[in-house]
C-alpha cells in the first residue's frame, strides 16, 4: 500500500491529466434568482481541485493557463456571501481568501507561471488591498467564528508569501486570531462542532506556524485544551458528534492532526480510512499541501472514553459493551451559537460510529437556510432532533435559551431554559447495557429522531441498524406516532429523517424511559 504521500501525489497526477473542468460565469447569478448554491459552487470547487492539481504535479503552460482562467472569476467570494450594492470582485470572504493564498503560494512555488505579476496584482486588488487598507473592520474580525480564522489565516499566509512586511501583518492580522482564540471558553470545545474546527483552527494553525517560520514567533503555544477537541467529541474512527452544521463525513487532514501532535502533544482522533484530496468537496489548498509537507496516517481505533466540556455544552461518553463501541452525545450550550441548530438537551446514541439515534448535523445550505427561514428548514429546527416539546411549544431562539450540562455519577444531568415559562430537566444515566432518560418538566411530548425507521412493539420502539439495534422501553402505545420528512442533506442529496413522538402523561414514571442497546 503506498505511503500517504505517495497516494495523494498520484490522486493528483490522475486529476491533472482530466480536461479542466467547465466554468460557467452565469451560474453564479443563480443564488440570486434560486436561493440554491449547489450549481455555481460545484463548478467553482471543481476548478479550484484542478488548479491544485495543475499546481503540485502539472505542465507550466497548462497551469498558466489555469491561472489566467481564474484571474478572469467576477470575484473570487462565493455570490452567497456578495454584498448588495458592493463590488463583488472586492468582497473579501472565505474564499476571495482561501484563493488569493493558493495563487501567492503557488507563484513562490512555481518559477514557470506565466503573468505571475499579473497574477500578484490580483491577489493584492481583490483581497490584500481591501484587507489591510480597510478603515474599519470587517464583520468577522468583530463577531468571531470559523471565518475569523479562516479569512485572517488565509490573507496573512497570502501576505507571507508575497513577502510583505512582517510588522504590517502582525498588526492586522494577529488581532483577529487572537480575538478566535479568545471564543474557546477553557474546555477548548467548539461551539461550531468538529468540521468547523477542523476549518477555523486548521487555518489558525496553517498561518501559525507560517508566521513561526517568517518571525519564531509561537502562536501555538498554550492552545493544547483547543487542539484536543476532535478527540473528545470522537465516537468510533472516522465518526464524531455531529451538532450543529456539522457532517457525518468530517474531513480529518493528517498534516493538521500530526503537526498539532508533534508541536503540542495533543490526542490524535481515530480515522475509518485513509482520506483522499476528493473527500475535501471545497478542495483546499491549505490542508492538502501540509498534509503532502507534514502528514502521517492516522490511527485506526479508539478507546472508551468520557469528557464533559461544561464550557461549550458537549457530553460525550464510550463504552464497550461486548465487542461493539458504544456512544452517548448530549447537546447544551445556548440557541444563538454560530451555525446554531434549536438543539439544547438533544442527544445521540450510536454503536461503531453508527448514529440509531442521531443528530441530523447539516442540511443543504440555501439562501433560506441563512435566512429569516432558518428554523423553518429541517436540520435545524428543534422539531427535528431528539429534544421534547414542553407545554406544546419548541424551542426559542435567543442568547436566553440555554442548557447547563452537569455532571451526575452514572452520566449527565441538563438542565434546560429555552422554552418560555416552561423548564425541563433531562437525566441520562448509564446502566449497564441501557441508557436511561428521566424527563422533568410540564405537559412533556417526547421526540426521538433517527435516520432509520422506528417499529412499535407495544410499549417498546425498536431501531434496528446494520451494527446493532436500540430499544427504548417505556412508551406511551396510546398516542405514540411516527412521522417522517423528505429533505436534502449537505451535498444536496436526499436525507429522510425518522421521528418517534409520543406524551408523558399517562406514564406513571417520567423516568421510565431505558434505551436497551442489543
Amino acid at each position: 500500500m503506498p505511503d500517504l504521500r505517495t497516494a495523494l501525489l498520484e490522486e493528483l497526477r490522475e486529476i491533472a491529466a482530466l480536461p479542466v473542468p467547465a466554468f460557467d460565469p452565469a451560474l453564479a447569478d443563480d443564488f440570486a434568482a434560486t436561493g440554491r448554491r449547489l450549481p455555481y459552487e460545484t463548478q467553482y470547487f471543481a476548478r479550484r481541485r484542478h488548479l491544485a492539481a495543475l499546481a503540485l504535479v502539472g505542465d507550466g503552460p497548462a497551469l498558466s493557463s489555469l491561472l489566467k482562467d481564474v484571474c478572469q472569476e467576477r470575484s473570487w467570494a462565493l455570490p452567497a456571501h456578495w454584498e448588495a450594492e458592493a463590488d463583488p470582485r472586492t468582497c473579501v470572504d472565505l474564499f476571495a481568501c482561501e484563493t488569493a493564498q493558493t495563487l501567492a503560494e503557488i507563484l513562490r512555488l512555481r518559477d514557470d507561471v506565466e503573468g505571475a505579476a499579473e497574477i500578484e496584482a490580483e491577489i493584492r486588488q481583490r483581497v490584500l488591498d481591501p484587507f489591510f487598507n480597510a478603515d474599519f473592520p470587517f464583520w468577522w474580525e468583530e463577531r468571531y467564528s470559523n471565518w475569523t480564522a479562516v479569512c485572517a489565516g488565509a490573507a496573512g499566509m497570502a501576505a507571507l508569501a508575497l513577502d510583505y512586511d512582517t510588522d504590517l501583518v502582525r498588526g492586522r492580522v494577529l488581532p483577529a486570531l487572537s480575538g478566535y482564540l479568545f471564543s474557546f471558553g477553557p474546555d477548548g470545545g467548539c461551539v461550531e462542532g468538529v468540521d468547523y474546527w477542523v476549518y477555523g483552527f486548521g487555518y489558525f494553525t496553517y498561518f501559525a506556524e507560517a508566521w513561526r517560520d517568517a518571525t519564531g514567533e509561537d502562536l501555538l503555544a498554550g492552545t493544547e485544551a483547543i487542539a484536543s477537541f476532535p478527540a473528545r467529541a470522537q465516537l468510533y474512527p472516522g465518526s464524531f458528534a455531529t451538532f450543529g452544521d456539522t457532517g457525518s463525513d468530517t474531513l480529518l487532514p493528517a498534516g493538521l492532526f500530526t503537526r498539532l501532535h508533534d508541536r503540542l502533544g495533543v490526542p490524535l482522533p481515530a480515522a475509518a480510512r485513509a482520506q483522499t484530496f476528493a473527500d475535501d468537496e471545497c478542495a483546499r489548498w491549505a490542508p492538502l499541501t501540509r498534509t503532502l509537507d507534514w502528514g502521517r496516517p492516522l490511527g485506526d481505533g479508539v478507546e472508551p472514553g468520557r469528557s464533559l466540556l461544561a464550557d461549550v455544552g458537549w457530553f460525550v461518553e464510550r463504552r464497550l459493551i461486548g465487542r461493539r463501541m458504544w456512544a452517548l452525545a448530549v447537546k447544551g450550550g445556548y440557541n444563538n451559537e454560530p451555525h446554531n441548530h434549536l438543539d439544547l438537551g438533544s442527544f445521540l446514541i450510536a454503536v461503531d460510529g453508527e448514529q440509531l439515534l442521531c443528530d441530523p448535523g447539516a442540511g443543504e445550505y440555501t439562501a433560506a437556510y441563512f435566512g429569516a427561514e432558518r428554523y423553518e428548514q429541517v436540520h435545524p429546527s428543534s422539531a427535528w432532533h431528539s429534544v421534547p416539546t414542553v407545554e406544546g411549544a419548541g424551542q426559542q431562539l435567543g442568547e436566553d435559551s440555554r442548557a447547563e450540562i452537569v455532571d451526575a455519577e452514572h452520566g449527565v444531568d441538563v438542565y434546560i431554559d429555552a422554552y418560555g415559562d416552561g423548564a425541563l430537566i433531562r437525566k441520562f444515566a448509564w446502566t449497564g447495557a441501557s441508557i436511561a432518560l428521566g424527563d422533568y418538566g410540564p405537559e412533556i411530548t417526547e421526540s426521538f429522531v433517527s435516520r432509520i425507521r422506528p417499529e412499535l412493539e407495544g410499549d417498546r420502539a425498536v431501531w434496528t441498524g446494520e451494527r446493532g439495534t436500540l430499544v427504548l422501553h417505556g412508551v406511551n402505545p396510546e398516542d405514540a406516532v411516527v412521522d417522517s420528512v423528505d429533505t436534502t442533506d449537505h451535498r444536496g442529496a436526499p436525507d429522510r429523517l425518522w421521528a418517534l413522538r409520543f406524551g408523558l402523561t399517562g406514564v406513571p414514571d417520567a423516568s421510565g424511559l431505558r434505551f436497551e442497546l442489543l
